[in-house]
């Protein structure tokens, strides 16, 4: 692939990717205005239409407040020519998690994913939240944030990240051709959001060695986001 190709294929010629630490401590995920934001804007994509009623509040607002927020890093997209978000995702250390959803859902498969791999709770984040807007989807958006969470664990010096991959809108197979693998085949429902997910992991090396030209074009915006947090 040329490098004329990859400027023409890149999703960062008309978005901005911004990257937040986790916010530990007694405020709730509403103190900053990024914060808000993307409470509001997951709970938008997340509600569809009334599909979900519980992710719109009584004043209309929409929000989706979730309690490992604090604890985890963000990645935004927003769009350069209206600033409005158009991607969110999260990947939390493991270790800070009150309680994993992974472990809570399958806790002997990801014992032994981690046994088998000598690897400690502050080894792992924990990816969720992975949310492209429907109007802006077949961007490769969801690939960009595919990758800048790769290039954020290995700069976390962490040595997988695991996600419980929707299967409804194809989140799985689109991560699987990244580098993720099934850690188990057991599909598990979650009727909360409408979907059923399944436990992939991939260590970080193994995913930015799938797509290299790709990594070469998003780093530098990966880079430029954590130096300005």
């Amino acid at each position: 692939m040329t490098d004329n190709q990859v400027r023409e294929r890149s999703p960062l010629r008309e978005l901005h990717l911004e990257i937040y630490p986790p916010t530990d401590g007694p405020d709730s995920f509403d103190r900053y205005p990024w914060q808000r934001e993307i409470r509001s804007f997951r709970g938008e994509v997340i509600y569809q239409n009334g599909r979900f009623p519980h992710f719109r509040l009584a004043d209309g607002a929409f929000d989706d407040a979730d309690e490992h927020d604090v604890h985890a890093y963000h990645l935004m997209v927003r769009s350069r020519s209206t600033g409005a978000i158009v991607a969110t995702a999260r990947a939390a250390p493991l270790e800070r998690l009150p309680v994993s959803r992974v472990m809570a859902l399958d806790e002997p498969t990801a014992t032994r994913l981690m046994s088998s791999r000598g690897l400690r709770r502050s080894d792992v984040f924990e990816g969720a939240r992975w949310v492209v807007d429907p109007r802006h989807r077949g961007r490769r958006i969801g690939q960009l944030l595919i990758v800048a969470g790769a290039l954020l664990t290995r700069r976390a010096h962490r040595k997988l990240i695991w996600v419980l991959a929707g299967t409804a809108t194809g989140q799985d197979a689109l991560l699987r051709q990244f580098g993720f693998q099934e850690v188990s085949a057991t599909p598990h429902p979650m009727p909360d959001v409408g979907d059923t997910v399944k436990l992939l992991a991939c260590a970080p090396e193994q995913l930015l060695d799938h797509r290299p030209e790709f990594v070469e074009e998003i780093a530098p915006a990966v880079s430029a986001a954590l130096r300005r947090h």
